[in-house]
């Protein structure tokens, strides 16, 4: 029988998730306890109440954060979803990263190659 007849699949067949890997790093930067973090979200998303172990698995990958789930993680952390993706203190990245995201959106696909292979070549160098 195959693991997709009967909707199981054993746990060491199970993808792991990418860890958000700063989670845990903007709660502690804030020194904060995942129950701490857990009482001010209270109720998750799917209208479930979170607990430490929730939190827990999203900081380790072992469970997925939904877009609203990371939403509700910036709101305690004072951030928006978007910095949880980098290190706390981190201004420069996200900075670089947005002005990059401007040139790309605003650029015709001649002039995104011709950057992308600049960026390479400088990189390689």
């Amino acid at each position: 029988m195959s693991l997709r007849q009967n909707g199981y699949m054993p746990r060491s067949k199970r993808t792991k998730n990418k860890p958000m890997a700063y989670l845990r790093a903007w709660r502690e930067s804030l020194g904060l306890s995942r129950p701490a973090v857990a009482n001010r979200i209270g109720t998750s998303a799917d209208g479930k109440m979170l607990d430490q172990a929730t939190l827990a698995k999203w900081e380790s990958g072992e469970s997925a954060v939904r877009v609203q789930d990371l939403e509700l993680l910036a709101e305690v952390y004072g951030v928006t979803a978007d910095r949880l993706f980098f290190p706390p203190g981190d201004e420069r990245t996200p900075d670089l990263m947005k002005r990059a995201y401007e040139i790309l959106t605003n650029a015709n696909p001649e002039a995104v190659e011709r950057w992308l292979a600049l960026g390479k070549d400088i990189i390689e160098k």
